[in-house]
């Protein structure tokens, strides 16, 4: 035990007083000298032992009172002083208090009495600085509300002392946190934590029984009496109160709830139950709180089995390739695969990915997985190089997180050149989904792997909310589509068309699309009618060991859809065009102009001018497809289709004389010159001028 004397500072421009000073204070203290205050600030900066300070208030350079307002609030504003001075007018020690100072002494010194003071205001300042530490132990720094440690025990003795209450935990957090700061700065991220813990300190005002925290980050905690509707009621009031802080930001948090059956578990435990049930709530924009229920415990069990065994399953290759056949839709032959996996264990048998596959997404081995399944591919299509086969494209998975990876493309690359691979044989799918995260990353990435010669696809399109965006940014290769994009409310005829304007709008960009998910000979009759190239589905094939797949490609010649016709891209180019100059003239024709399809003796309007609108009376766009249709009825449909075969057939213009209906009402006759101008797809594209038809015009019937 140490038997050093504290420090004591004499702040004291009078040299008899310090030494006074030093006489009455030298058995029980060490003394340390300042002639002003200035010189006592430049002791305090060198020292780390001064117990208490005696401060002279009448001094050169700097007098206590300007001392006192330099150190209240510093750095060693926990170190008690007491003021000296002759001047025993009440005022005066009013004010010296008012500026910080411990207590007050006068001139002369009754030795006693100064002994006295001075050592209750030591005490008193140990005792300030116990409680600050306490304090400081036991809350958290940023809110003022107690931390994780402190809100265990004081639950704790809750729970105890109230044996006869139901008591419920509940847990919020705020999703995507990480990525609000990110955008908001830190300083603005721990302006928002200081007001969420703010209204969680307001919402436990109005209950007698309870304790709340922030338990760690974006994490805060408050247990209370258990009832279910003022728990939702609270609940949702902290959530409208939150997304009310940015409104220009989407702040949702996450909300679960345990209810205690089981005071005498751990509340560490309660809290981890409260936390799985939170964590039911995210991805969902709707939901937001959930209560704890017994599987959701069993289910971080099995999760938890699953990351025990994942790394023995790779090393022991458990892991299987199974592929699902891609179907052309034209010769109704399969044409390439996608790579699928199952886990072969060897207890519990085949295990669907729909098991493992969100457990390593969430625990970072899917990065290995995607590895494991590359290499087996390629050295699968090593295999039947080798055997003197022609294998069509085996397209494989790129998980969300290999997605970001800066160094995917050199990885790939490294795998097919290993393997002496064709990198157009390994395709590479990338969900819809994580291109919304970072497009321009993405968009970086897609770049890379389509110049070392990879094929991309866009997996899940129509799953996100910015498809099209996607679709126009994102330079990819080839387009899935899952079949559910079909599924929901709304009329079947309305999803059908809209379906059947994506694979439209998809050939008139030359990129082939795939149908996932076809099931019945109803959809793929569709499929085909709408003009997709490929299908994939249990109607075609379910995912097969690859010696099934071999069977299946060695009975069927194989072949790719279709291919475009080299002049496609000009095609499109020209037509779709918005460069003023295209614009200018297409709608400067001063006759009515149409640009249209023909396919299987099936005709459809793609575009038309300015003209066209004013030429059949209709406004805004409306009917630009109804002078057509309407008019392809009896001798006048017959006459129009004639023209659109003749044109498609002899690569000439073609002209014809037809009634057609306008916006009036009224029936005109109407003379069309169809120009041939190229192939889409498995369509004719034909150009096509109306004028009011004259007895000089001469058409060819």
């Amino acid at each position: 035990m140490s038997n050093q004397k504290p420090t004591v500072l004499i702040v004291e421009d009078q040299l008899m007083n310090r030494q006074l000073l030093r006489q009455i204070l030298g058995a029980e203290y060490t003394v340390a000298e300042a002639a002003n205050g200035e010189d006592a600030f430049r002791i305090l900066g060198e020292r780390e032992d001064i117990s208490a300070i005696l401060l002279d208030l009448m001094m050169p350079v700097m007098d206590g009172y300007t001392f006192l307002e330099k150190f209240r609030g510093g750095p060693h504003a926990s170190i008690p002083v007491i003021a000296v001075t002759a001047d025993r007018d009440p005022d005066t020690e009013q004010k010296v208090l008012n500026l910080g100072a411990w207590d007050f002494v006068s001139k002369p010194y009754q030795a006693s009495v100064l002994l006295l003071r001075l050592k209750n205001a030591i005490i008193r300042s140990q005792f300030y600085l116990l409680s600050e530490m306490r304090h400081a132990y036991e809350h958290d720094a940023l809110t003022g509300l107690y931390n994780r440690a402190k809100f265990f025990s004081e639950t704790r003795v809750l729970l105890e002392s109230n044996p006869e209450t139901t008591f419920a935990l509940l847990r919020f957090d705020i999703d995507h946190f990480h990525l609000l700061n990110s955008f908001w700065g830190e300083e603005e991220g721990d302006r928002f934590l200081r007001r969420a813990a703010e209204l969680l300190r307001g919402a436990a005002l109005g209950i007698p029984l309870c304790t709340y925290a922030r338990i760690s980050a974006d994490a805060f905690c408050i247990c209370e009496p258990f009832d279910e509707p003022a728990i939702r009621r609270q609940a949702d009031a902290l959530r409208e109160a939150l997304a009310a802080y940015n409104r220009n930001y989407l702040i949702k948090p996450s909300f679960g709830v345990y209810v205690i059956r089981s005071p005498q578990d751990s509340i560490q435990s309660m809290y981890e139950l409260a936390t799985l049930a939170a964590k039911e709530c995210k991805g969902s924009f709707r939901t937001f709180l959930s209560f704890y229920a017994p599987e959701m415990s069993r289910q971080v069990e099995q999760d938890q089995e699953i990351a025990n065994e994942m790394q023995q399953a790779r090393d022991e290759e458990q892991f299987q390739v199974y592929l699902q056949p891609k179907y052309s839709l034209n010769t109704e032959k399969p044409y390439g695969a996608e790579a699928l996996v199952r886990w072969l264990h060897p207890q519990k048998g085949l295990l669907p990915p729909g098991v493992f596959i969100p457990v390593f997404e969430r625990n970072g081995f899917i990065v290995e997985l995607d590895f494991y399944m590359w290499e087996h591919v390629c050295r699968l299509l090593r295999r039947w190089l080798d055997a003197g086969l022609d294998p069509a494209p085996i397209s494989v998975n790129v998980s969300r997180v290999n997605m970001y990876n800066p160094n995917l493309a050199h990885l790939i690359g490294g795998l097919v050149q290993k393997y002496g691979i064709p990198p157009r044989l390994l395709n590479l799918e990338l969900t819809e989904s994580a291109y919304m995260d970072n497009p321009e990353a993405i968009c970086r990435m897609v770049a890379e792997l389509q110049a070392a010669g990879f094929v991309v696809m866009m997996d899940d399109f129509g799953s996100g909310y910015s498809s099209l965006n996607n679709l126009k940014d994102i330079p990819i290769d080839v387009l899935k589509i899952d079949l559910k994009f079909l599924s929901g409310g709304g009329s079947a005829g309305r999803r059908e068309c809209i379906m059947a304007s994506v694979v439209d709008m998809a050939a008139w960009l030359d990129i082939p699309v795939i149908m996932e998910g076809v099931e019945t000979a109803q959809q793929a009759a569709f499929l085909k009618s709408i003009g997709c190239d490929y299908a994939q589905g249990y109607y075609y094939a379910r995912p097969m060991p690859v010696e099934d797949y071999e069977k299946l490609i060695a009975s069927a010649q194989t072949g790719p859809a279709h291919a475009q016709t080299e002049d496609h891209e000009v095609l499109s180019r020209l037509i779709w065009s918005q460069e003023p100059a295209c614009e200018r003239l297409f709608n400067s024709l001063p006759q009515a102009a149409a640009v249209c399809e023909l396919e299987n003796n099936e005709y459809r309007t793609v575009r038309v001018n300015k003209r066209y609108q004013s030429f059949f009376g209709f406004r805004d766009g409306i009917g630009r497809r109804t002078a057509l249709t309407e008019g392809a009825a009896g001798e006048s449909g017959r006459r129009m289709l004639a023209a659109f075969r003749a044109a498609a057939g002899t690569r000439q213009t073609q002209t014809c004389r037809i009634p057609l209906p306008f916006a009036d009402g009224e029936t005109r006759s109407v003379r069309m010159d169809v120009q041939y101008w190229g192939e889409n797809k498995n369509a004719a594209v034909l150009f096509v001028l109306f004028v009011l038809f004259s007895k000089n015009d001469q058409p060819n019937e």
